[in-house]
Parts: structure tokens; sequence; C-alpha cells
């Protein structure tokens, strides 16, 4: 890795051990069984993931229980549900075995996407006035999508020294109708079970599981197409050249 993505990837741990030491801190959940049992399915959520046509990075349905933390839960519980994720989706059938930097940056990423995303939802609205829940879920939801897909794009930009301009349209272009519908799921979710009913909120577990599988052959129907392409393309290539002799 060039040492430029190293220190890249050094400043944003650096960010992130900062939110864990606040977290910790801070500790204080209000229901720790509710958070338990919300933690334990944000787990179950991060194994289901997609790997990216042309990017060596993977998404996975945790970010909905982001965002519905954020709504129901505490800064440090929402962020513990961001970094189990992170982990969980770092290891769980990973096709090759991640290096510990791959590791420490999807963890540390998903850390400062979680917290700066319940800061900007909570802190900034209550500094403008306003007390919505469908203004925290919008703001929560554009400020975790955009700091995802820039941190990851320019990690990828260093480490494999292309132009960002060129890695982030393509990473957005993937992700955001899968971060579009999940933040939509999160927020009804999340107003489901604002007061005490959260058995309606943990019924996004099996629609968001209907979304992995349909968008997953999405991407599957995508990159065959695309393969396919290629394959005409070659083939009439082919059959236009001159025949020797």
């Amino acid at each position: 890795m060039p040492s430029l993505a190293k220190a890249y990837v050094a400043l944003i741990a650096a960010f992130a051990t900062a939110v864990l030491v606040v977290v910790a801190s801070r500790w204080n959940p209000e229901n720790l069984g509710h958070f338990v049992l919300f933690f334990a399915l944000a787990m179950v959520a991060s194994a289901m993931k997609i790997r990216l046509p042309g990017l060596k990075t993977t998404i996975s349905t945790n970010f909905v229980f982001v965002l519905i933390g954020i709504a129901l839960f505490s800064f440090g519980e929402t962020v513990l549900i961001g970094l189990g994720g992170a982990l969980v989706q770092s290891f769980w059938k990973a096709q090759q075995r991640a290096k510990p930097v791959q590791v420490l940056f999807n963890g540390a990423c998903l850390t400062v996407c979680s917290a700066a995303a319940f800061w900007a939802s909570h802190s900034a609205l209550a500094m403008l006035g306003l007390n919505s829940l469908t203004a925290v879920m919008v703001l929560g939801a554009c400020v975790y999508v955009v700091l995802n897909t820039g941190l990851v794009s320019l990690v990828i930009s260093f480490a494999e020294r292309q132009s960002l301009k060129n890695i982030w349209p393509q990473c957005y272009e993937w992700t955001f109708p899968y971060f579009l519908v999940g933040a939509a799921v999160a927020g009804l979710a999340s107003t489901a079970g604002h007061g005490t009913n959260l058995g309606m909120t943990l019924l996004v577990v099996p629609v968001m599981y209907l979304v992995y599988l349909y968008y997953r052959m999405h991407i599957i129907r995508a990159v065959l197409l695309t393969i396919s392409n290629v394959s005409r393309e070659n083939e009439d290539l082919l059959a236009g050249s001159p025949q020797g002799r």
C-alpha cells in the first residue's frame, strides 16, 4: 500500500479512536436488553453483504440499523452498531483473508460515519431548533451516504493511484439505490418503533433480506450483461479482422 494511503488510513483511525474514547466516557444505555437484541440483529444484517462490481469493497444492510440507531438509541450505541457491522462485514465469508490494514480502515470508516451521521442529525438540528424524526432520518442518511462513499472512494484512489473523480461516481452509482431503499425502510421502522413497539422495528430484518436478494440479483445481471457485451464486441472485432493466409 502506498505511503499516502497508509497515512490516510492512520488519520481515519485516529478520528475513530477519538470517537470511541467519547463513547467509553459517556456509555449509559437506557435499555441494555433492547440494545443487545438490536445489536445482534444488526450483526446478522451485516453478514448480508454485496461486493460492488469493479471495486474491492462491499456494502451490507448494516447501514439500515445505523440509521434506526440514530433515531432510537444513544450516540454510543449507534457507533457500536457501525463498528460491529464493519468487523462482521470484514470477516464473514470473505473471499480473501482480510489484511489488518483493511480491517482497521473498515472499522474506523464506519465508526466515523456513524458518529458523524448521529451528530449531524441531532446536534446540528438542535442548534437550528428543529425536532423532527423525519429531519433526523433524512439528514443522518445524507451524511452517512456521502461520507461513507467519499471515504471509501478516497482510500481506493490512494491505494490504486486512480483519480477520485472516477472512483467516487462509480461507487456512488452502485450504492445510492441500495442506500435510498434502505433509508426508506429505516425511516418507516423508526417511526413504527419510536415508542415502545420495538417488535415492529425488528421486522426490518426480513424486509432488508428481500431487498438484499433483489439488489444482489440486479448486480449479477448487470455484470453478466457487461461480460456478454464485451464478448460480442470481441467477436465482432475478430469477424472483421483480415484473415491470415
